[in-house]
């Protein structure tokens, strides 16, 4: 049986009726309603919602953006956007009444006159208010159309608001109130069903992970059998604890390697939405246990499980005790725990990279790998010094790298740095690419 999706409405008192006609067509919706006539409550409206529905639906562009900064990341917002069949409507409605040549508009993108224009092969012209159209600027609204009507008789308006349109036409001004038809609310209603149903669907894609205990064969060699028994014991209780957080499946491998399986979803939700991985810090405390994790995202569990095995050299490889990610498109993100996680691809499609990589003998992967350790520093700038230390190389060689990245106009100098009254300055280096 199909799970309903509760979708929390916004909107006028006026448009209940047309939602509830509209979402009547879609039975695996549930819509909950929350309606004012003043635009201002729709954050509040929204706050009200948030705990109750799987997503929000407005009644159109402005409440939608009223609302904006209150809608946490992880909820879904839609809402009906004043083109398509309404603007049509608008149009074919003001064409009965005069001929006009020029169009006074408010609420509507340029971007959509732009292509009804096309389509219909018009020549009109239209000046549009720029701002945001509230209550409270009605007035400011009605003074643009005035305006636009007094320098140009044969202008006629659009407008998004109810009030303006009937005080234009208290004052004989020809206007069509602009509003969201039917087939432009289903339309909108399909596009948020099927992206609804797609997130929900990511939520449910099953996640690998690989996790490997580091020098738990060195440690052995200062334990007796009982204490290496004990500490394996307490181990593997503690992964059993964590795969029942994360509603998981847990596969011991080896006594310093596991596998374990759980949703995408859940992973996000236990992760805070992959900025932490409690297993890591408990581990580290209770048990001075560090742990390596690699989670690979996949289309399939085959491809999940390699993108977990890709992870985990990415976490061992930034020195261990970490956890590292590999999403479905193959890119890295890791480590997770960090306020400024580093993002690359496995893959570097970018051709001038690469060129340039061969130029100067260094995989183009590698390049970017270490360009994103540089700017997780978010000055981005770097000495030679500390790309040795990032890189775990000799200062040598640190120099070296650094000069053939001068030289592909990889880096550039930026200026000099002294830490001490001894010794040379160093020259300070930042980035000039961008990463993909």
């Amino acid at each position: 049986m199909e799970t309903n999706i509760k979708v929390g409405v916004i909107g006028p008192q006026w448009i209940r009726e047309t939602m509830v006609r509209c979402f009547g067509l879609f039975p695996n919706i549930q819509p909950i309603f929350r309606l004012s006539d003043e635009i201002k409550d729709a954050r509040k409206l929204t706050t009200e919602l948030l705990d109750k529905v799987d997503c929000l639906f407005y009644s159109g562009r402005i409440p939608y953006l009223v609302a904006k900064e209150d809608i946490p990341i992880e909820t879904p917002a839609f809402y009906i956007p004043l083109k398509g069949a309404g603007l049509y409507q608008s149009l074919y409605k003001l064409k009965s009444k005069q001929n006009f040549m020029n169009i006074s508009l408010d609420g509507i993108q340029d971007n959509y006159m732009e292509l009804i224009k096309n389509n219909l092969e018009e020549t009109f012209t239209y000046q549009n208010f720029q701002e945001i159209v509230y209550m409270e600027n009605k007035d400011d609204v009605v003074n643009f159309h005035l305006r636009n009507v007094e320098e140009n008789p044969n202008t006629v308006v659009i407008t998004s608001l109810k009030l303006v349109s009937e005080q234009l036409s208290e004052m004989n001004i020809i206007n069509e109130w602009l509003k969201p038809t039917d087939q432009d609310i289903i339309v909108a209603i399909e596009r948020m069903l099927l992206a609804t149903n797609q997130r929900k669907q990511k939520e449910m894609q099953i996640i690998v992970g690989r996790i490997f205990i580091e020098n738990s064969s060195d440690a052995s060699e200062f334990m007796s059998e009982q204490q290496v028994h004990t500490r394996n014991h307490a181990i593997h209780r503690m992964l059993l604890q964590f795969a029942d957080q994360i509603n998981g499946y847990l596969i011991a491998l080896s006594s310093s390697e596991y596998v374990f399986i759980t949703n995408r979803g859940i992973f996000e939700r236990i992760t805070e939405g992959y900025k932490y991985l409690p297993i890591v810090d408990e581990m580290k405390k209770k048990l001075e246990v560090s742990l390596s994790i690699g989670v690979g995202f996949g289309f399939s569990a085959l491809e999940a499980g390699s993108h977990a095995r890709v992870a985990l050299i990415q976490a061992q490889e930034n020195g261990g005790g970490c956890c590292f990610i590999v999403r479905e498109d193959r890119s890295v993100f890791g480590p997770i725990d960090l306020i400024v996680p580093m993002k690359y691809p496995l893959t570097v499609t970018d051709q001038l990279l690469i060129s340039k990589a061969e130029h100067i003998g260094m995989s183009a992967a590698n390049i970017q790998k270490t360009m994103a350790v540089i700017k997780r520093k978010k000055e981005n700038e770097f000495t030679a010094h500390e790309l040795s230390s990032i890189l775990g190389i000799t200062p040598r060689s640190a120099h070296r790298i650094i000069q053939s990245w001068l030289d592909a106009e990889l880096i550039k100098i930026i200026g000099m740095e002294k830490i001490s009254k001894r010794g040379r300055p160093r020259q300070v280096f930042a980035l000039v690419t961008t990463e993909s």
